[in-house]
């Protein structure tokens, strides 16, 4: 443990990391560094940030994961972490105090379920946003965190190549110039939420800070509020969303406890839910049903990325109303499966508690979803069988 003061930046490492600290690797334009190293610091873990650098990615990402991505986390053992949810599960029970998911079935259900959102739906805008509007500064980052002894003109050439990787992921996600006017009208109505639920609540469920918070914090801070154009956007229209943005990023004092009872939750948090779960259950719903059906007469092992595409509609209600493709995800499974094992080993009064949450949430649809065929991540992949 470390006593933690405003949250670290990365930088090129220049030396051995002290005895019985952590090593993440990563970037602060990165999604899901964003995440893991806003967590980290919150849970006073000694860690030193390690830019991803080019010669990083050569000595130690590839030869120990298999392929280029960040954040990877190295623990003091040389045991190496890949994936964010992986991470926070080991060092939660490695590191219990201060707790970030609380100890109740129907507060583990809602972190969850809230990380599934963050992780896989508000990739929407943030990756929007970030190609749309903000490609230049984000290739020119890429180039830094890349080669950052070049010179700018060619850090830049480096990161445009690196970029145009990246924003191949907008067709897949179902981001298109027919979708793209809903994708932002939907997000600064989700501004709009959030913002009045922070007049009121210092984190997303009220209490100290959990692992909901962090997933929020990923793709807000690194793509939506750190990008200059989206950053101007949520600073004219959600200024209590950048103060609290900014709070987690100073890192908040640690709680002792993490106490959740659903009557106690914000009213507030209720709408920004029931907006992201309006296109994104029915999304998730059919996706996971076919993910379901494709595993059941696949071979056993890794499973890739995506298993094909399917119509999906976005701005459902509204004037904005569109229909569009999406590719068929199958981390979102695993993800939702994780939410599902737990609303299924649960007592039947906290059962009906994550029904009740789950209504609040507009999101019942998902527990009659099926998980007959199990995921699993091994060896830094999604495999199953």
């Amino acid at each position: 443990m470390s006593d933690a003061g405003p949250y670290v930046s990365f930088d090129v490492a220049s030396s051995p990391a002290p005895a019985g600290h952590y090593r993440l690797l990563g970037a602060d334009v990165s999604y899901y560094t964003a995440k893991i190293g806003a967590w980290l610091a919150y849970k006073r873990i000694a860690c030193r940030r390690e830019l991803a650098t080019r010669d990083a990615f050569a000595r130690e990402i590839l030869p120990r994961v298999g392929y280029p991505v960040i954040p990877v986390l190295l623990t003091p053992d040389d045991t190496v972490l890949q994936d964010t949810t992986d991470m926070i599960d080991v060092l939660e029970a490695r590191h219990p105090s201060p707790p970030t998911v609380p100890d109740t079935a129907p507060g583990r259900f809602l972190n969850y379920l809230i990380e599934l959102y963050c992780d896989e739906w508000i990739k929407m805008p943030a990756l929007h946003y970030r190609w749309q509007y903000d490609r230049a500064f984000a290739a020119l980052e890429f180039g830094r965190n890349n080669d950052p002894d070049l010179a700018p003109d060619a850090q830049r050439a480096i990161g445009l190549k690196i970029a145009n990787r990246f924003s191949g992921w907008l067709g897949p996600l179902g981001i298109t110039p027919e979708t793209a006017p809903t994708v932002e009208a939907d997000y600064l109505q989700l501004l709009a939420l959030l913002d009045a639920h922070f007049t009121h609540a210092p984190t997303l469920l009220g209490g100290p800070p959990s692992l909901a918070d962090f997933a929020l914090y990923g793709p807000f801070h690194a793509h939506l509020l750190r990008d200059p154009h989206s950053g101007r956007v949520m600073r004219q229209h959600a200024p209590r969303v950048v103060t609290y943005l900014e709070r987690l990023r100073c890192v908040p004092a640690p709680a002792s406890s993490l106490p959740f009872a659903i009557d106690e939750l914000p009213a507030t948090l209720w709408p920004a839910l029931r907006l992201l779960s309006r296109d994104y259950v029915p999304i998730l719903a059919a996706q996971h049903a076919a993910v379901q059906q494709w595993l059941a007469t696949a071979a056993a092992g890794r499973v890739p990325r995506d298993i094909g595409r399917h119509r999906v509609r976005l701005g459902r209600g509204t004037t904005l109303e569109v229909t569009g493709e999406r590719a068929l995800f199958t981390y979102d499974s695993w993800m939702l499966q994780r939410a599902l094992d737990v609303y299924h080993a649960a007592r039947p009064s906290d059962r009906a508690l994550i029904e009740d949450l789950s209504a609040l949430a507009g999101s019942t649809a998902l527990l009659a979803a099926g998980c007959p065929q199990r995921l699993r991540r091994e060896a830094y992949r999604l495999v199953h069988g």
